[in-house]
């Protein structure tokens, strides 16, 4: 009976400690909801000499017209919970 709560007792060790690793400051899971407030800015892309800009193509273009309705506030509240009045 002691050596299998002697076995317990070093799996539960082991499992706390690889979690400390794993979520820790320096493991493999770190918390990096902060990291784009280092980003620096790069310049653009060139295109190398000796090749032209003529092949590129815009996959989903996006057309300059203005679509009418467009511009009406839309609320996020879906209808079944507006408060009453309010749509």
């Amino acid at each position: 009976m002691r050596g299998i709560t002697y076995i317990i007792l070093l799996c539960l060790t082991f499992a706390l400690a690889s979690c400390t690793y794993i979520y820790g400051d320096k493991g493999v899971i770190q918390n990096r909801d902060t990291d784009y407030l280092k980003a620096q800015s790069i310049p653009p892309l060139q295109i190398p000499p000796g090749l032209s800009s003529s092949t590129i193509e815009a996959h989903y273009p996006v057309s300059e017209r203005d679509y009418p309705g467009s511009h009406q506030k839309i609320s996020l509240i879906p209808p079944g919970l507006a408060p009453a009045g309010k749509k």
